[in-house]
């Protein structure tokens, strides 16, 4: 009975040194796992190039931002309804459009509306190498430049496709890449009061709004839309005035702050 107890004994030492041995194991696996997946998260969020989505801002501004890479079909009822509000929007305009459409590129600029570069073919910049993000970006600014005689600065990725590379190559090139929090769609031809819905859940101060031209609605629902907004205290700048200058940064959600 005797050896019986102390072989016992044994046996239950043996498999709790072992069992601990395990959890010791397990504890220290999850803790190197932990150690590398916060050293990955703080190296990637270190790296992250995000462009312009919202602004910091202690003032009740925001900017409208308006696609051309469509028809031009509408160009006058925009202007128009801009007008009719005493608006001044940022028109970002592609390369191809402008070679299609150089008279209403002119006419925006002369209006006094800021012209933004909306990339130079509505190429998805994720999907192509340096020299080709850099041939969209530069040949689109040349173009731009060279119908209205004016600098531009803002660039705004089509289909709001972007990477690190895309981001880095246009600061490179002296421009601030530039997307929206609030995002109008309406291209789906949604009405002023869905367009107005959807915009009126994420408007805060800084926000940036998408909007197209060539589209069903818009020209139409603007006056509107813009009114409302007003109405709540908010007044319109150019996508150029609302972004601070560099030195900034860009926070995880895209909203930019001064240095």
């Amino acid at each position: 009975m005797k050896k019986r107890r102390t072989g016992c004994a044994l046996y239950l030492v043996i498999r709790g040194s072992t069992a601990l041995a395990l959890l010791l194991a397990v504890a220290l696996a999850l803790v190197l796992t932990s150690v590398r997946l916060g050293q990955a998260v703080r190296a990637q969020g270190s790296q992250a190039r995000r462009p312009v989505y919202s602004v910091e801002t202690a003032e009740a501004k925001v900017a409208l931002g308006i696609n051309c890479a469509w028809g031009n079909e509408d160009i006058g009822d925009v202007l128009a309804a801009l007008e009719t509000r005493g608006v001044k929007a940022t028109f970002f305009i592609v390369g191809d459009w402008c070679d299609r459409f150089p008279e209403a590129v002119k006419r925006i600029s002369d209006a006094g509306h800021e012209i933004g570069s909306h990339s130079d073919t509505h190429a998805d910049l994720t999907r192509l190498n340096e020299a080709e993000i850099l041939r969209e970006i530069r040949s689109s600014r040349a173009k731009l430049e060279a119908a209205t005689g004016k600098p531009v600065t803002l660039l705004r990725p089509p289909s709001g496709a972007y990477d690190n590379d895309a981001i880095r190559l246009i600061e490179e090139e002296g421009m601030t890449p530039v997307q929206w929090d609030c995002d109008s769609l309406d291209y789906r031809g949604l009405t002023a009061g869905e367009m107005q819905e959807r915009i009126f859940k994420r408007l805060r101060r800084g926000s940036i709004l998408l909007f197209h031209t060539g589209t069903k609605n818009t020209a139409a629902a603007l006056p509107e839309i813009i009114a409302a907004i007003e109405a709540q205290g908010y007044s319109f700048v150019p996508v150029g005035e609302l972004v601070h200058p560099r030195p900034y940064r860009v926070d995880f959600e895209g909203r930019q702050h001064r240095e």
